[in-house]
């Protein structure tokens, strides 16, 4: 029942923010601010019940800890959403007059704007998940905070308060810092927002199934959301989870919804998918026992290069570790649409990996990319790292030794467990590369120095170093 609620009351939002975006059209720009962060509230609250309703499948027995909050909140809005329709789908009335009188009349309800109410309601969704899925952000503070102005809204329009839970929900501990660095690698990789350098295209993501009903999905007590990403306004999302059923076995779940708005459900195992670039898109095919050869279960279009290429990494080094993964073929490794500028041997946190530099043909974004040198898991991802404007500064790159370059500025982001990129940054916050030969070290300075700096001195005057090193060869990833 929780579920279907998030569900429709999602769908009503979208229904809402559809006539919206027509009365914002119609006003010609007048209110256009208003309109503009009413629907963005709107939007949000949609994208983020969605987010509930594609979570409780991997969290079952805490749902009952949410389902009280859900009760408060989930009425409150339906009635905020059938309210404001009263107004935005009346035919008669002049598109400034509906704007007009459903903003004056519903902000006097509660003392507070329209559009704050939907950042009440979207900030009360945020903590209800972290609740929900444990996450070191909840706050149950804010949570309480949240409910009682939320209940003071449902008294000023008469819904009354639903029944308090026997026993009241216990907090999850405070996490240690420890806790937090012990996640799952690829529950990290989406932490922090990388620079977006956009990506072109006019497509809506899609799965082209089979569809499978929700019980055949079959996801086992225990298992663990690595991280969820939404595309098209959360009309489409995707989950990768690590399935309780084995170490490493990762399965990709992808929800949808088909015409009539219906929540639709396909999920294959990493191991069983291929993956691949096409202009702005990761398309995933699996293989079709039925005709023999492989079929399209997946494009994904991605807004910006830099998500695409996180994704694209995470995916190829969660099917590499895979107990269940057969091969990988070659292509899965590559990142079309990419021009390899450099490739070089490096000592990495004591492992041994192969530093390429590549840029992206149409967006011209550039990043470095270590990979697994040799072994079982060679040219498995080990880290990515972008390439920002700051890389103009000449202070960006400092030559320390004859294999030794330091880079300022710039995040990895990491994709196994064994690698710490902390045991390769030194003062200054710089990030030590140590490569193999001389040689190489010249030409990674000459790809990014401008010809005039090609005579710069070494920062410093440390002893030679060995171009070998002890890494251990498969290590790292």
């Amino acid at each position: 029942m929780e579920e279907s609620g998030c569900w429709w009351e999602a769908e009503r939002c979208d229904r809402v923010a559809t006539y919206l975006i027509r009365l914002r059209r119609d006003l010609n720009g007048e209110y256009d601010d208003e309109v503009t962060a009413l629907l963005a509230g709107v939007e949000s609250t949609s994208r983020i019940l969605r987010d509930a309703h594609d979570l409780f499948p991997f969290y079952r027995p805490r749902v009952l800890l949410v389902l009280y909050y859900l009760h408060i909140v989930l009425p409150c809005l339906s009635r905020t959403l059938r309210d404001m329709m009263i107004y935005i789908s009346h035919d008669e009335l002049p598109p400034s007059r509906k704007w007009v009188l459903m903003n004056e009349r519903l902000s006097d309800q509660g003392g507070m704007p329209l559009a704050s109410r939907f950042v009440i309601y979207f900030d009360f969704l945020v903590q209800c998940i972290r609740l929900l899925t444990r996450s070191f952000l909840y706050d149950p503070a804010v949570l309480e905070s949240l409910r009682t102005r939320i209940l003071r809204l449902r008294r000023l329009r008469m819904i009354p308060e639903p029944p308090r839970p026997l026993q009241p929900h216990v907090a999850p501990p405070t996490p240690t810092r420890q806790d937090i660095e012990q996640r799952h690698w690829a529950e990290k990789i989406f932490d922090e927002q990388p620079s977006t350098t956009g990506l072109r295209h006019r497509r809506v993501s899609r799965c082209f199934g089979p569809p499978m009903v929700e019980e055949s999905l079959g996801i086992p007590r225990g298992s663990s959301v690595l991280f969820k990403l939404p595309f098209d306004k959360n009309r489409l999302s995707v989950t990768l989870y690590l399935n309780a059923e084995g170490a490493d076995m990762t399965r990709l779940l992808c929800r949808w919804m088909d015409p009539q708005f219906n929540p639709m459900y396909s999920c294959y195992g990493v191991h069983e998918l291929c993956i691949r670039r096409k202009g702005s898109s990761l398309q995933f095919r699996r293989w079709n026992n039925n005709r023999a050869h492989s079929t399209l279960w997946l494009a994904l279009f991605f807004k910006t290069w830099e998500k695409m290429v996180l994704f694209h990494a995470t995916f190829v080094a969660l099917k590499a570790r895979c107990p269940l993964t057969v091969a990988i073929n070659p292509d899965d490794y590559r990142l079309s649409g990419e021009e390899e500028l450099f490739q070089g041997k490096i000592i990495d946190d004591g492992f041994e990996h192969t530093l390429s530099v590549f840029q992206d043909k149409k967006c011209h974004g550039l990043r470095l990319h270590a990979a697994v040198l040799s072994g079982v898991l060679r040219k498995c991802p080990v880290w990515t790292a972008f390439v920002t404007y700051s890389s103009a500064s000449p202070n960006w790159l400092i030559r320390r030794s004859a294999h030794r370059i330091r880079i300022n500025d710039i995040h990895p982001y990491v994709f196994c467990k064994e690698y710490d990129p902390t045991n390769q940054i030194h003062r200054g916050g710089k990030f030590e590369i140590c490569f193999f030969t001389e040689r190489s070290a010249d030409e990674f300075e000459d790809l990014f120095r401008e010809p005039s700096e090609q005579g710069s001195v070494m920062e410093s005057q440390d002893p030679p170093e060995g171009g070998g090193g002890d890494g251990d060869g498969d290590g790292g990833g």
